[in-house]
């Protein structure tokens, strides 16, 4: 009988002995391994704005004379229907000068898109006939007695929309305005005295060529 109860005690004390070690093990005999990463980003900046100053000043009703020594009038060419802007010969304008501001956190392209529209440019004796000499970035646009006023419509929206330029992020595009376009037009004083005076009358008789040129610039995010 004691035999049996020694048996009893001993058989206790080794499931108390394991049941311990398990206890032990399961809470300090393990391998941990652990990582905590974070990152946070905000959108990235535009803030682009585009001006096609000067547009609406490409001509105008009164220009200035260039022989303020022989003529006392401060101008030698003016309209007369108030509001109606007008051109002649040994007149001249800028068309346009782009303005864009902002510093955008991306890369961007400034193109352009162009429609020049030349109406009338055709007169009594002298077929096909347009004088008007258009200067973009420099160069020169012009067409010869009896060319059709549509190739020259056709070239300078060509070289417009043909131009453009891009830029690296975080470019202040206020700061590059020399490489925007600059589109200017004259109409030379002395180029044909017949064709020209024929121009001057088909306006007279409520038949004028005319020049309208809308322009859009555009600055467009590149991946």
């Amino acid at each position: 009988m004691k035999k049996n109860k020694m048996m009893r005690l001993a058989s206790a004390l080794l499931v108390l002995t394991l049941l311990t070690t398990c206890v032990i093990s399961g809470t300090f005999a393990k391998y941990v391994t652990a990582d905590t990463g974070t990152d946070t980003a905000r959108v990235a900046k535009w803030g682009v704005t585009v001006n096609v100053q000067g547009l609406s000043d490409a001509f105008a009703e009164n220009y200035a004379t260039d022989d303020t020594a022989t003529y006392a009038a401060a101008t030698s060419v003016s309209s007369i229907d108030a509001g109606k802007d007008i051109l002649a010969p040994g007149t001249e304008g800028i068309m346009t000068a782009i303005q864009i501001t902002g510093t955008p956190e991306v890369a961007v392209k400034v193109t352009y898109k162009a429609d020049l529209e030349l109406e009338n440019w055709e007169v009594i004796g002298v077929n096909k006939y347009c004088p008007i000499r258009f200067y973009i970035n420099g160069d020169v646009y012009q067409i010869a007695l009896g060319t059709d006023a549509a190739e020259l419509e056709a070239a300078v929206e060509n070289a417009i929309n043909n131009y453009s330029k891009v830029y690296g992020p975080k470019t202040n595009l206020s700061g590059v305005d020399a490489d925007y376009l600059e589109i200017s037009w004259e109409w030379p004083f002395e180029i044909n005295d017949v064709a020209d005076t024929a121009l001057g009358d088909q306006a007279a008789a409520g038949n004028a060529a005319t020049i309208k040129l809308t322009l859009t610039c555009t600055v467009t995010q590149v991946d």
